[in-house]
C-alpha cells in the first residue's frame, strides 16, 4: 500500500515548554530554520502525485509559521485533508485567515484545572484555549480538544469530557508514550481510560489501547509500518526515516520525493521498519495509527470502529438529542 499520511514539520520553534515534549529542550531543533515556503509548495505537489491524502502540519507550534495560511490554502486546493494541533496562544489573531482551511483543528488542553494545565504546558495557555473555542465556534469551525494523558492528569478525562460534551466538541484522548526522558503510561492508567471509550464526544482509539496493553511493537513480528504509511518532512527540507522520533537517516530533498522513496538506501530502511532495536515495545501513536490501515487484522477493525465513532460523535450526534422517546432530531 502507498503512504497515506505526511507529518510535515514546518517549524521547530515553540512558545510552550510541555513536560512531555523534548523539542523545546534541544539546541539542534532551535538552530533549524523554518520551512522555506516555496519548497513546501513543491513538496505538496509531489506528495499529491505519490498518493498522500492527509497532511498533519506540525511543529513546534505550527501557528508560529508565518506562511501557514498560504500553505493550508495550497493544500486545500490540491485536495488534501489537513490537521493542525496548536497550544492556542496565537489562534485569536489567525482565526480569520485560517477559517475553512483546516479539516481537523486541535486545541491542546490537558486539564480543566487552570494551574495543572498551565504547569503541564509550561505556559499560561488555559484561558486562551477556552476563549479560542468560542472564537472558532463563532466562525463555524469544528475544533477538537487534544488531551495528552500523563500519570498526573489522567483523572481529568471526565471533567474534560463534560466540557467537550457541553460544547459539542470531541475530546481526543492521547496517552503519552515513552520517549527520551518521558515515561510511558502504566497499564492501570490505560485500563482506567478504557472506561470512557464508549462515552459520547470521546475519541479513544481502541486499536491503540489494545496494542499498548499487549506490549507494543515486537521486533520479531512488527506491526509498525511507519515508512509504508507515513512520510516525515523536517523544516530544513529533509525526509526523516524511519520516523521523526528515531531518525537514523535525514535525506535532503534535492531531486524529488518519489526518487528518494525508490532509492535503494531508502528501501533498505523500509524493509527494516518496526525491526530496529529502538522499535521494541514502541507505542508512538504518530506512526502506529496510520500503520493500522496497512494490514487487515483486529487492529484494523478496532481502529476503523473508533474512527467511525469519531465521525458519528462529531458530525451526526450534535443534531440529535435524547428525549423521552429516544433520539430526536434537533
Amino acid at each position: 500500500m502507498k503512504p497515506i499520511l505526511c507529518n510535515y514539520y514546518l517549524t521547530y520553534r515553540c512558545n510552550g515548554k510541555c513536560v512531555f515534549c523534548e523539542i523545546w529542550q534541544h539546541a539542534k531543533y532551535q538552530k533549524t530554520k523554518d520551512a522555506n515556503v516555496e519548497q513546501v509548495f513543491q513538496n505538496l505537489v509531489e506528495l499529491k502525485k505519490i498518493g498522500i491524502r492527509f497532511i498533519d502540519f506540525t511543529g513546534g507550534e505550527p501557528l508560529l509559521y508565518q506562511e501557514l495560511p498560504a500553505v493550508l490554502s495550497t493544500a486545500r486546493r490540491l485536495g488534501f485533508f489537513t490537521s493542525v494541533t496548536t497550544n492556542g496562544y496565537f489562534y485569536a489573531s489567525l482565526a480569520e485567515p485560517l477559517k475553512g482551511l483546516v479539516d481537523f483543528l486541535h486545541f491542546s488542553l490537558d486539564s480543566m484545572e487552570k494551574t495543572q494545565n498551565d504547569t503541564l504546558r509550561g505556559q499560561p495557555f488555559f484561558e486562551r484555549v477556552i476563549e479560542n473555542v468560542k472564537i472558532a465556534r463563532a466562525l463555524n469551525e469544528k475544533p477538537d480538544i487534544l488531551f495528552t494523558v500523563t500519570e498526573n492528569n489522567y483523572q481529568q478525562i471526565e471533567p474534560l469530557r463534560n466540557y467537550c460534551a457541553a460544547n459539542q466538541l470531541i475530546l481526543i484522548v492521547n496517552p503519552v508514550f515513552g520517549y527520551g526522558n518521558v515515561a510511558s503510561l502504566k497499564p492501570a492508567i490505560l485500563k482506567y481510560l478504557d472506561n470512557f471509550r464508549n462515552k459520547p464526544f470521546i475519541y479513544l482509539n481502541r486499536a491503540f489501547q489494545r496494542f499498548r496493553q499487549q506490549g507494543g511493537n515486537q521486533i520479531q513480528q512488527p506491526r509498525c509500518r511507519a515508512m509504508s504509511s507515513t512520510i516525515v518532512i523536517s523544516p530544513d527540507n529533509k525526509i526523516l526515516a524511519p520516523c521523526f522520533h528515531h531518525a537514523i537517516a535525514e535525506i535532503p530533498i534535492e531531486t524529488s520525493i518519489q526518487a528518494i522513496l525508490k532509492a535503494k538506501s531508502y528501501l533498505e530502511l523500509k524493509s527494516r521498519q518496526g525491526q530496529f532495536p529502538f522499535c521494541q515495545d514502541c507505542v508512538i501513536n504518530c506512526y502506529l495509527d496510520p500503520s493500522f490501515t496497512h494490514h487487515f487484522d483486529r487492529y484494523w477493525w478496532l481502529s476503523t470502529f473508533s474512527k467511525a465513532k469519531y465521525v458519528f460523535d462529531k458530525y451526526i450526534r450534535p443534531y440529535f438529542i435524547l428525549g423521552e422517546r429516544g433520539f430526536e432530531i434537533l
